[in-house]
């Protein structure tokens, strides 16, 4: 990384434009069945993801959009960890999850084209997610936690039908990732309460069923991860804290930042090196890099901007190169707690405010502020929103609200983001 990357924090988040038009009130339609959601439930109820008060410079005027009601959905709302999700090309599928605190073993998907839903159906029992769309079929698998059961389905949308996967090598966890490479699903990391998972990873193909051990992840014991991985075509890239005491469980305190790429054709891993720490990026930040895209070149994740509180950052890792690129703050605060943003193809959005966005374009390292009418979404108001892109459209649907006992309304909106 180049010193020219070391750009000064922003100190706080920029207000509107003045004279920029004033939100319509929002119409949702409060649905009497509810709408599914996909995401992580904030640990911590009480937050709002807002835009700070102060600015050390007003942003360009702010582009107008609008937000589009769903229609009412034929199951309960529900809350996360635990439900999946997927886009099909056609639709948006979710299952699994949970309502009121209790399980919900049902699913539905939503076509944005006809505007329409439709029960499918449900799965086996404790299928939740993370799911993968693997192009023909939807894959889950699911750790449930310290006490399992670690099972797998495959669900094929034409047929409406689930079939469970063979039990497989990989006990009960939680904390892992998902990735699909092209031909296997691969579950990597975790833990089972106080300790690392084991074995670490393992790979099925849905297409028979068949499992296997990744031998060449043994030695990397990512406690309670790792935070994130991508597929590039070719390898796995994953960030997340590495244990030099693994058999102390989550008593060791000797983690470091490990940034690895894992090839699953010859079952090898090599670790490579992270963005060097600067007067805004020290190693706990390093700490925290989440992997969430490949667009073509680069892998992309998100980390916080370093004291800028409240805030995050892009980085961007060309795997052909070596080189790292550090994008620059953005512009509007996002409590840490909450999960509210999503990859488009070639920019980042995340919610900002009640009634905004801030989308990153990587090509030309800039934020942009738009506001958004009518009023609150559950992109902009909640956590752990079912979010999904579809190439003109931005869905965000029920979620988690920051209050006693965490209530997940029946409604969700999709919006189409123009330029």
């Amino acid at each position: 990384m180049s010193e020219q990357d070391d750009q000064p924090e922003p100190e706080t988040a920029p207000e509107p434009p003045e004279g920029a038009a004033a939100p319509r009130r929002w119409r949702t339609r409060h649905a009497v069945a509810a709408i599914v959601v996909v995401g992580v439930v904030a640990a911590v109820a009480g937050f709002f993801v807002g835009r700070a008060t102060k600015s050390t410079k007003a942003p360009e005027a702010a582009a107008q959009e609008t937000w589009q009601a769903l229609p009412p959905a034929p199951i309960a709302g529900r809350s996360f960890p635990g439900a999946g999700v997927v886009w099909t090309g056609t639709e948006m599928i979710v299952w699994g999850g949970s309502t009121n605190g209790k399980p919900a073993a049902d699913g539905a998907a939503y076509d944005p084209a006809k505007r329409s839903w439709r029960t499918i159906a449900p799965p086996p029992p404790h299928v939740e997610g993370p799911g993968v769309w693997t192009g023909n079929v939807a894959v889950a698998w699911s750790g449930n936690g310290v006490d399992g059961p670690a099972v797998g389905a495959v669900y094929d949308p034409k047929a409406n039908s689930w079939r469970s996967l063979p039990v497989g090598p990989l006990g009960p966890r939680e904390g892992y990732s998902a990735v699909w490479d092209g031909k296997e699903l691969l579950i990597i990391g975790g833990s089972r309460g106080d300790s690392q998972a084991t074995p670490t990873a393992g790979a099925v193909d849905p297409k028979t069923g068949a499992w296997r051990v990744l031998h060449g992840l043994d030695k990397l014991t990512y406690f309670g991860g790792p935070s994130g991985a991508v597929w590039n075509g070719h390898e796995v890239f994953m960030t997340g804290n590495l244990s030099l005491c693994p058999e102390k469980g989550s008593a060791c305190s000797q983690l470091r930042a490990a940034f690895t790429a894992y090839d699953p054709a010859t079952d090898t891993v090599r670790e490579l090196k992270l963005p060097p720490p600067s007067a805004s990026f020290g190693s706990d930040t390093a700490a925290a890099l989440k992997a969430i895209a490949w667009n073509g070149t680069n892998v992309v994740f998100t980390a916080p901007a370093a004291g800028s509180t409240g805030s995050i950052r892009i980085f961007l890792y060309n795997p052909t190169t070596g080189v790292w690129k550090k994008g620059v703050a953005a512009p509007c605060y996002v409590p840490p707690a909450y999960t509210q943003n999503a990859w488009i193809g070639d920019r980042f959005v995340a919610a900002c405010g009640s009634d905004g966005l801030q989308i990153y374009d990587p090509a030309a390292d800039t934020w942009t502020w738009r506001t958004v009418t009518p009023g609150p979404s559950p992109l902009n108001s909640r956590d752990g929103s079912a979010i999904v892109w579809t190439g003109t459209d931005l869905i965000a649907w029920s979620g988690s609200v920051p209050k006693p006992r965490n209530p997940t309304p029946a409604d969700g909106a999709s919006l189409t983001l123009k330029g």
